[in-house]
């Protein structure tokens, strides 16, 4: 997932190519829609079809290189295409449903911000505070020096290294991903890798920036991050289908992914270093995830002032919690965030006023050559840019 394997000729990276250009083919013109929830449903009257040929290529093409499911809703000025492929697990082999709930990675950061900037609105943190004016173990657990601010963690520009790296190769993977890491745990493994020198703030994307930044939303809300995401997002908007609580796995609505090791599969679903995390541990469905875009795009959720600080970006097209692409139907842009986790992709991606969004789901297929440094950038890169490309193509088509 990273840049580098972006060149890669693998059956994943061919057919996410297929699927962008089958895609770029065949929208033609703009369409709206008459819903599936794997079933057709009756389209609002008036309303076109909306046509994605080219994600039904993509989703089909995963599944038959051995994915467990894609999960699926593309919602058009309220008018809804979705649809869900696969099974949820491959032991029940039950159909997977659209409405089937599914780690959604980094998905979790544009949440968690949400919450952060709740707290600037009220004045009681600034954003250009130095994060030991919050956390005051901060600077010791990592080593660092007042020069990083609350600003730095939402945008990745703190220069903190990502803990998964030190968390991997601490261990063997089926020790790792069964070990849970406290925050503090994974702020003090991030802190074991040297702190780059740099003359100006650059991007480095890091799960450990938001780790910080729960603590500090916890310390003043007196809840722990799950709760107060709940009170903040999920219960007003009633996402009745996402939760940052550890999930019970044997859930019927679960989506699972697996990996290979030494032969035998693995069942790699929220793995227990990633369980409760606020960088990549909320798990929801494609629709919960379009209506939390949606909401936070329309202005639900912050203020004016608020969104406007999530949305300014840095050199890397991030902005507070949020990553922004072009968006050719309005010349303007595209805003959302990708969730890569072990074994899981996605990417949600909401146009600047919340009436046309997309969000996809996928379980891999089990990675039988992946090394440590592939499952590191695995869970430490926020979205494949050929899923990216794929998303944004779809909605430029349905303009």
């Amino acid at each position: 997932m990273t840049a580098a394997r972006g060149c890669t000729t693998s059956p994943i990276a061919r057919f996410l190519v297929a699927s962008v250009v089958a895609l770029t083919l065949a929208t033609g013109a703009c369409t709206y829609p008459p819903t599936s929830d794997s079933a057709p449903v009756a389209a609002p009257t008036g309303a076109a079809t909306i046509d994605v040929p080219g994600l039904e290529f993509f989703a089909q093409a995963m599944i038959g290189q051995g994915a467990t499911a894609v999960v699926v809703e593309v919602n058009i000025r309220g008018n809804k295409w979705a649809k869900g492929y696969g099974v949820r697990n491959a032991d029940t082999q039950h159909p997977a449903e659209v409405t089937d709930r599914i780690p959604v990675g980094g998905i979790t950061k544009s949440m968690v911000s949400v919450s952060l900037l709740k707290l600037v609105a009220e004045g009681t943190v600034s954003l250009d505070d130095p994060v030991s004016k919050h956390l005051p173990e901060f600077n010791a657990l990592v080593h660092a020096s007042d020069a990083v601010t609350v600003r730095s963690l939402l945008n990745h520009t703190s220069g903190l290294a990502d803990p998964t790296g030190p968390m991997l190769k601490s261990r063997s993977l089926r020790q790792a991903i069964n070990t849970r890491f406290s925050p503090e745990d994974t702020l003090r493994l991030a802190g074991t890798v040297p702190w780059a020198e740099r003359l100006a703030p650059q991007f480095t994307y890091s799960e450990a920036n938001y780790t910080a930044l729960a603590l500090i939303i916890q310390r003043y809300r007196n809840h722990s991050i799950s709760d107060v995401l709940a009170a903040d997002i999920f219960e007003p908007l009633g996402l009745s289908r996402t939760t940052l609580a550890g999930p019970d796995r044997s859930e019927p609505a679960l989506i699972h992914s697996y990996s290979l090791l030494d032969g035998e599969r693995l069942d790699v679903t929220e793995p227990e270093l990633q369980l409760g995390s606020a960088g990549a541990g909320v798990i929801s469905s494609v629709g919960d995830v379009n209506a939390f875009y949606a909401a936070l795009m329309r202005g639900r959720l912050l203020g004016p002032a608020a969104l406007a600080e999530m949305e300014t970006i840095n050199g890397a097209n991030y902005g507070l919690g949020l990553q922004r692409w072009n968006d050719d139907c309005t010349n303007g842009f595209y805003y959302g965030h990708g969730g890569s986790t072990l074994g899981f992709g996605g990417i949600s991606i909401s146009s600047a006023d919340g009436t046309r969004q997309l969000s996809l789901g996928i379980a891999y297929p089990p990675d039988t050559g992946a090394g440590d440094d592939a499952m590191v950038a695995a869970l430490t890169q926020p979205v494949s840019g050929r899923l990216r490309d794929l998303a944004i193509t779809t909605l430029n088509g349905l303009c």
